[in-house]
């Protein structure tokens, strides 16, 4: 299960605070460090920067345990509800479509189709 994002507590070796959106755009630049960065998320290591996650114990106190990467996961744009043909799709807003448009093809974006376009595939937009 994934710990929201306010209440995971970073700091560094010496017990100081770290803000987590700064230490990404921060390793966002050291090419070595991304592990992964595409439209799902972006995933950094920290292995070796002395980061650690305090754990609240049963007592009140926190254990510190080491952090050997960071993940933040891209959240999409809205979800939209389509009818494509006979089919009502959910598709978030940013999802592409491939439409006729006279005798050429174009990308829309799901926020931009719009009733009574013709999909590349034969089926048409109502809604």
């Amino acid at each position: 299960m994934a710990i929201p994002e306010e209440q995971i507590i970073l700091v560094d070796s010496e017990g100081k605070r770290v803000d987590l959106d700064a230490l990404v755009e921060c390793l966002r630049e050291e090419p070595e460090r991304v592990l992964a960065d595409d439209e799902v998320g972006i995933v950094l290591f920290v292995g070796g920067l002395g980061i650690y996650n305090l754990k609240p114990t049963d007592n009140g106190e926190f254990i510190a345990q080491p952090v050997t990467e960071i993940s933040r996961p891209r959240f999409s744009t809205r979800v939209l509800r389509k009818q494509i043909g006979a089919t009502v799709l959910s598709v978030t807003s940013d999802a592409i479509f491939v439409v006729r448009d006279g005798d050429t093809l174009k990308k829309v974006r799901a926020e931009k189709l719009e009733p009574g376009m013709m999909l590349a595939s034969g089926e048409k937009v109502y809604r």
